[in-house]
């Protein structure tokens, strides 16, 4: 894959803006899961990063948990590869709403214009990024250099707008970042009848 030509300067603008972007979070976030990946120590491990690429990160650069800030972007972003593929929405199911109970404290948040201006990452090539095509290419999309600099620089996630559901917001985790105080709690276990 080859990186993206703006991406050695992406690492120095966020590095750059460190202070004035590093931000806590706490709240509960929410994703739907396949029941295949249902036991609470897959739920928010960030292992599919590892093999599959998503719209922040390429695959196997490292664990990544992409989360939404409300179920109903959940819904969407569950869908979304459906959607963009053509298929039927029953393609994406059966899968599980889970939910977890976050406490971040090194969060850049790309909603905030200001950050985004000083990285010099405008709205509109974050919501309309086709990172999907720029990967069958062989390269690395935009939000993929934006993603890959914030892991680089110790964030320990990235509050997104939602591509797929306008108005929501996505929380994206690197686990291997989180700090001695950060959690990410499961609120309530997946229980299946019989197990």
């Amino acid at each position: 894959m080859i990186l993206h030509p703006l991406s050695a300067s992406l690492v120095r603008r966020i590095a750059a803006v460190w202070e004035d972007a590093c931000t806590a979070f706490t709240g509960e976030c929410f994703r739907f899961v396949k029941p295949t990946y249902s036991r609470t120590a897959d739920l928010f491990a960030g292992k599919g990063a590892l093999h599959a690429n998503g719209r922040w990160l390429l695959q196997g650069v490292a664990p990544a948990t992409y989360t939404s800030l409300e179920p109903e972007t959940a819904l969407a972003e569950s869908l979304a590869a459906a959607r963009y593929f053509g298929f039927p929405l029953s393609s994406a199911t059966p899968a599980v709403l889970v939910t977890a109970r976050m406490k971040l404290a090194r969060v850049i948040d790309l909603r905030d214009g200001s950050i985004r201006r000083r990285l010099r990452v405008s709205e509109k090539s974050v919501l309309e990024c086709d990172w999907r095509s720029f990967n069958r290419e062989g390269d690395e999309a935009i939000t993929q250099a934006v993603g890959r600099a914030a892991l680089l620089a110790g964030f320990e996630g990235m509050l997104v707008p939602s591509a797929a559901r306008a108005g929501g917001g996505n929380l994206i985790v690197f686990p291997g970042n989180l700090a001695s105080g950060s959690t990410v709690r499961v609120v309530k276990e997946v229980e299946w009848p019989g197990s």
